[in-house]
């Protein structure tokens, strides 16, 4: 629905408003107002880069990083020349015990003794040759028996 054509006359024939005129600022400040030397809030001052202490503390923060990082590594290389080195020993260890036994189980062979026994003139007993000593002081006064394989 559009308006009737008396009313939109009506209201382009209402009276217009004068237009507004803006203040014109000067060129430059009247002469009864100093300029402001000081900024308005004196407690908040413009940033123009970070404080000493700023400075200071992420220098001591980066420079212990980097003394830990470099001491960790120097740990771990330490530990791993020592782990070789145990480990190298434990192979020489190892090397050495099994000539040892070696060594043990051919010195204590029976074959071996027996045959030195003859060398030197032992012989074995006869079978009623045996004497068992009884030692004076000796509380325990049970034969000792034999065993098999003897």
């Amino acid at each position: 629905m559009s308006l009737p054509a008396r009313e939109v006359e009506r209201w382009e024939a209402a009276p217009r408003q004068h237009p507004r005129h803006r203040a014109v600022s000067p060129a430059r400040p009247p002469a009864t107002h100093p300029p402001i030397s000081t900024p308005p809030h004196p407690h908040r001052r413009a940033r123009r880069g970070h404080h000493t202490a700023f400075w200071v503390l992420t220098a001591m923060v980066v420079s212990s990083l980097v003394v830990g990082l470099v001491s960790v590594n120097a740990m771990r290389v330490d530990a791993a020349y020592r782990s070789r080195s145990l480990a190298e020993e434990i192979r020489t260890m190892s090397d050495e015990r099994r000539t040892l036994v070696n060594d043990v189980a051919h010195l204590s062979s029976p074959s071996r003794i027996g045959r030195w026994a003859v060398r030197q003139g032992l012989v074995h007993p006869a079978a009623g040759d045996v004497v068992i000593l009884q030692v004076p002081g000796f509380s325990h006064h049970s034969t000792p028996t034999v065993e098999a394989g003897e």
